[in-house]
């Protein structure tokens, strides 16, 4: 009985995505128009975990935590801002294990055919942010940040959110 509740809580969660991306893609206006979000165009390739390549005479990291936004071709305005959002809280929050390779972050589109598997592998319903432990290579663990839709219309809040799951991940807390 448990088990068909979470089903039926997913599948609603995912309903109430679709329909906010749906709705905003029909209205062309951003709800949030006070703040603008500047957004980088990324290509559609993606980086995966390589059990150990050099690269420029240094070893890839084997011990990290990479950060997968996940996303479609088709792109709401709240979308596109979650992805802003969690890009700047790694970025501000993590610039030193970014340049050291300790963390990563990964921007897909799960609608790219090579991309298909990750909506398997980590049970997407929405885009989705997802962290990952890596060791020796190999992924260990994995969190979906589901909040991060909860947390939108409060930056703060979710900046805070991304950047405390990210720290827990790496072992900083």
């Amino acid at each position: 009985m448990k088990l068909k509740a979470v089903t039926i809580t997913v599948f609603v969660m995912f309903l109430l995505a679709s329909a906010v991306c749906l709705g905003q893609e029909a209205n062309k206006q951003d709800i949030n128009q006070e703040e603008k979000i500047e957004t980088k165009e990324i290509p559609d390739t993606i980086t995966t975990v390589k059990d150990s390549i050099e690269t420029d005479g240094i070893p890839e990291q084997l011990h990290k935590v990479i950060a997968y936004y996940f996303h479609g071709s088709r792109r709401c305005s709240s979308c596109r801002k979650i992805e802003a959002y969690s890009q700047e809280a790694i970025e501000q929050g993590f610039a030193n294990e970014l340049e050291e390779g300790k963390l990563e972050w990964i921007v897909i589109n799960t609608d790219l055919p090579q991309n298909k598997r990750f909506v398997e592998d980590y049970q997407l319903y929405t885009k989705s942010l997802i962290i990952s432990k890596v060791e020796n290579g190999k992924q260990i663990e994995w969190k979906n940040l589901e909040k991060v839709w909860e947390l939108l219309r409060n930056k703060k809040a979710f900046l805070k959110y991304v950047q405390d799951e990210v720290r827990a991940l790496l072992g900083e807390n």
